[in-house]
């Protein structure tokens, strides 16, 4: 049993390390805030797919909405709806206290919608909100959260972007939300430098997945 979810939690350890390398060498001239890939469609859909695995039922994790639905949305419809390259569970764990998300926008900036990032605390109070024109074409986009805006380590907070495709009507917005939160990594430099390249792997993991993956 040990050694089924230690395969399992290598796994998801790979699988997070491809989509990030994959994302990452994907994007051309990035900016801190926002930067814009040339992935394919095709592509990009694979990459979502490796960031909806198979739900753990006891994972109790907080509700989010990973995809953009139709239901009241004003925006064009599209075959790939506006996307977070989340987990399905819609919580992301970091280590860091600038963590980039990354999401897929199926809009142009010719069709002169406006997009909107707000990231919202435990009290509900936005500590970061960013307005931004659309990519020059449909694809994946990074949003990194900056310098003066750091994520304390144990604490929750939830993030929305929406595309407003109708400013004087929110409620129609394509939007999409969750939350993440920065993991504790007191120790853990420690334990990687004295771990081999398996446990390393199997730390990081059991850091960012818990019992998740």
């Amino acid at each position: 049993m040990m050694k089924r979810r230690f395969r399992s939690k290598l796994v998801w350890a790979w699988v997070w390390a491809i989509a990030n390398s994959f994302l990452i060498h994907s994007f051309l001239n990035p900016s801190p805030a926002l930067a814009q890939s040339t992935v394919s469609p095709g592509l990009v859909q694979r990459v979502i797919n490796l960031f909806n695995p198979p739900r753990n039922r006891n994972s109790g994790a907080a509700a989010g909405r990973q995809f953009a639905g139709a239901g009241r949305d004003l925006c064009p419809p599209t075959s790939t709806p506006l996307t977070a390259l989340v987990p399905n569970t819609n919580l992301g764990l970091t280590l860091d206290a600038n963590p980039t998300l990354w999401f897929y926008i199926p809009y142009a900036a010719s069709q002169g919608y406006e997009t909107e990032f707000v990231l919202i605390d435990a009290e509900e109070n936005d500590v970061y909100k960013q307005n931004f024109a659309l990519p020059e074409e449909p694809g994946v986009i990074s949003i990194q959260i900056p310098e003066q805006v750091a994520l304390e380590a144990g604490d929750s907070y939830r993030w929305v972007i929406s595309v407003m495709c109708n400013p004087e009507n929110r409620s129609g917005d394509a939007t999409v939300n969750g939350w993440i939160q920065r993991v504790d990594s007191e120790n853990l430099d420690d334990q990687l430098a004295a771990a081999t390249l398996e446990n390393k792997m199997l730390l990081y993991s059991e850091t960012i997945c818990g019992t998740n993956c």
